[in-house]
């Protein structure tokens, strides 16, 4: 949103998580910026974690350099067995098919900026419209 100011830093993004330590700053501020599309300042203090989750999930989803080993897309999640002799690792079929889906489920920073997004833009939608009915008298009723 263009009145909306991104306070979130790329250095509040690696104190949160670390593993984005050696990733351009730039980079970082292109993704905060970018979740002003989804983060507003109603969001009151979820607004600063729900940027830097939003830019965390896009820089594993782009691949972004400079990402510590093992913060990909969290392959060790979902392992269901393991042999250590000619190396037979099992990986949970729903854990896979998560991460092969590229939407939020996909990282874990997804994971926790969808729980966000769905605490601030929940709630019921209307969809469609109502008829209205015949009365017994041959016209419409009026309401």
């Amino acid at each position: 949103m263009a009145d909306q100011l991104t306070v979130a830093t790329p250095a509040d993004l690696k104190m949160r998580y670390p593993a984005f330590d050696a990733v351009d700053d730039t980079r970082i501020q292109y993704w905060l910026t970018d979740a002003d599309r989804y983060v507003n300042d109603s969001w009151g203090a979820d607004a600063d974690p729900g940027r830097i989750d939003y830019a965390a999930h896009q820089l594993v989803v782009t691949k972004a350099p400079g990402i510590a080993d093992g913060e990909d897309i969290g392959i060790p999640a979902g392992v269901t067995r393991f042999r250590s002799a000619s190396m037979d690792v099992a990986i949970s079929e729903s854990v896979a098919n998560r991460s092969l889906s590229g939407g939020w489920d996909a990282t874990i920073y997804g994971q926790a900026f969808a729980v966000l997004l769905r605490r601030h833009n929940g709630g019921p939608r209307l969809v469609g419209y109502a008829e209205p009915r015949f009365d017994v008298f041959g016209g419409y009723a009026c309401w």
